[in-house]
């Protein structure tokens, strides 16, 4: 029963770290039914805006690029085999490069958020 007493604030603390915020899609959702206005004041000026049949859309994105070195595969052995059993290639990983990004469109209609839609692998 001891074990369990003290296992408890453990399994808590472990539990608590798994704990993140509402998702973007969450976050989004807030906006739905508010106006023009508090879309603006809090995201900014929208990257793109478009007007169609009586509907405006605003579209944000968040786009970051992303680097990671590669590495070169080259050495030697030590110890059963000698101090060098010769040096070896190979084993390396090339540099990788890629982009993130996500576009958030919101729909509003007479200045007010009707729906949104995320798109994009960032999301």
């Amino acid at each position: 029963m001891r074990k369990l007493i003290l296992a408890a604030p453990l399994a808590a603390i472990s539990l608590a770290g798994c704990a993140v915020g509402p998702s973007l899609a969450e976050q989004m959702s807030g906006y739905v039914g508010r106006p023009e206005s508090v879309l603006v004041a809090q995201l900014g000026v929208p990257d793109r805006r478009i007007h169609v049949g009586g509907v405006t859309y605003f579209a944000y994105v968040h786009k970051s690029f992303h680097y990671e070195s590669g590495s070169f595969g080259y050495g030697g052995f030590g110890g059963f085999y000698g101090p060098f059993y010769g040096p070896f290639y190979g084993g390396s990983f090339p540099a990788e490069a890629y982009t993130s990004e996500c576009t958030t469109t919101f729909a509003l209609k007479n200045k007010i958020v009707q729906s949104f839609a995320l798109r994009g692998n960032d999301c």
